[in-house]
């Protein structure tokens, strides 16, 4: 059973219907099976919640830009794009016989970036994304 922000112990920031509605405005293709949306949603939650330093004032109760962030993590989560494991070394030239082809180092440390979902937190966070908020003891 999926546990919705604010409740203790959540796992999503949507319910099942509210990102079924947006899915829906947006156009999307979203799974019709209740067990994939659940697992979609808790890994797009995880991506939000990780990736980005919430302000509180957006959690409880959660902001609607949140929500539709969620969601558009939950979607990319859904066909499996999310996250995705990096080689800890690039590969930057290649040669087969005659042809060579050079590579570019990766970006972000090779991490996919999704500028819907960053421009949707914008404003929301107490940083950008990768930035870690220190406090002094």
């Amino acid at each position: 059973m999926l546990v919705v922000a604010p409740e203790d112990g959540y796992d999503s920031l949507v319910t099942l219907s509210e990102a079924q509605d947006y899915m829906e405005r947006m156009g999307y293709d979203w799974p019709a099976d209740g067990a994939k949306q659940e697992i979609a949603l808790r890994r797009g939650t995880q991506y939000v919640v990780t990736m980005y330093s919430i302000r509180p004032e957006f959690l409880d109760p959660v902001a609607d830009t949140v929500k539709h962030a969620t969601c558009e993590a939950a979607l990319r989560a859904a066909d499996g794009s999310l996250f995705s494991d990096v080689d800890a070394q690039a590969v930057t030239e290649e040669s087969v016989g005659p042809i060579t082809t050079k590579y570019a180092q990766p970006a972000n440390g090779g991490q996919k970036r999704f500028g819907v979902i960053d421009a949707l937190m914008r404003g929301m966070t107490t940083g950008g994304v990768g930035q870690v908020k220190l406090v002094r003891a």
